[in-house]
């Protein structure tokens, strides 16, 4: 399709315009006022915060998993090396030491157990599943040499002793911070109902999504990848209707857009939350052929230079914040 003429059309605008294309006509001289739209730029702004804390929980707890790994990796090398550096004859207790890594390597694996049983992705568990088998075997083996050595009469290092109790409080602090930080993050996401990896939040100077194709541009609220999939996410303050309303549809479905020109991939569907409700918003063919024919009646508009009601209903009147500038107002 070839690139469309005009100027950038945001994806709140196509909310306005499917909303009330008069409404959207005035928005482009006319501020909105009024207490809810007040309250939803506070939410906004909250919902972006919160987003951020769930984000940098995620990073943390996954920095502190890392580090557990590393960690039992490191303490094997200084049990291998602390044997390797000693004379022969030096009286070393393998067996001690090769239990002591056996146990290391058990509580890694118990602590990704627990990681595995505690996730809610499909895809998150089975990864933390391969590295419980991993640190299974390594622990198994590692306490079947032990035993091997059991009747072998010789004493620990004590500088190999003073590197184990280093790595365990190391190694504690690290289990401790991920299990807190997941703890955190799993209160935020159940309260805010958010899925997924963030990948992308509406704050400040984030950056804009674009479609040089169909002179779109857009920054969903956040976008989350989920199964594999980048779903963009929409959140709706105020009160909640009986069903997704059709102009928030739309905008939903314009990011999708945005992320399929972005990506090269379709979403296959849009999150759209209300504060009691959520609800899955199918992306297809038939709905981006609606969403670009009112991008057609937007150009269509701007060339004409006018717009008009394009409804006989009282109480979307009565809920526009531009109705005390509307010369068309049912109200």
């Amino acid at each position: 399709m070839p690139k469309t003429a005009g100027r950038y059309i945001s994806a709140g605008d196509l909310e306005k315009y499917s909303y009330c294309p008069l409404s959207w006509w005035l928005s482009r001289e006319h501020e909105a006022k009024g207490d809810e739209l007040t309250k939803g730029v506070q939410e906004h702004h909250r919902l972006g915060k919160v987003l951020w804390r769930i984000d940098s929980g995620d990073k943390a707890a996954a920095q502190s998993e890392k580090m557990v790994f590393w960690y039992a990796i490191v303490a094997t090398l200084m049990a291998i090396t602390g044997l390797e550096m000693l004379p022969l004859g030096a009286p070393v207790e393998v067996s001690h030491i090769l239990g002591a890594v056996a146990l290391i390597w058990l509580l890694a694996a118990t602590f990704y157990l627990f990681k595995a049983t505690t996730a809610k992705l499909h895809s998150q568990a089975i990864e933390y599943e391969k590295t419980v088998l991993i640190f299974a075997i390594v622990a198994v083996v590692v306490a079947v040499n032990a035993v091997a050595w059991l009747f072998t009469d010789v004493r620990m290092a004590q500088v190999l002793e003073a590197l184990s109790i280093i790595w365990l409080i190391a190694a504690s602090f690290f289990l401790y911070r991920s299990l807190a930080t997941t703890g955190i993050v799993k209160t935020l996401r159940d309260e805010f109902r958010v899925k997924g990896e963030i990948k992308y939040i509406d704050m400040g100077d984030s950056k804009v999504y674009r479609s040089d194709r169909y002179m779109l541009a857009g920054k969903p609220d956040y976008v989350i990848t989920l199964e594999g999939h980048t779903i963009p996410v929409e959140e709706k303050k105020g009160r909640t209707p009986q069903g997704p309303l059709f102009s928030h549809i739309l905008q939903l479905s314009a990011y999708c857009l945005l992320i399929e020109e972005s990506t090269g991939v379709a979403p296959p569907y849009g999150l759209l939350k209300y504060p009691e409700h959520e609800h899955q918003i199918e992306y297809n063919d038939d709905l981006k052929k609606v969403l670009l024919e009112k991008l057609g009646e937007m150009r269509e508009a701007e060339r004409k230079g006018e717009a008009h009601r394009n409804h006989d209903r009282p109480g979307k009147c009565r809920f526009c914040s531009r109705k005390d500038v509307c010369p068309e107002r049912l109200t």
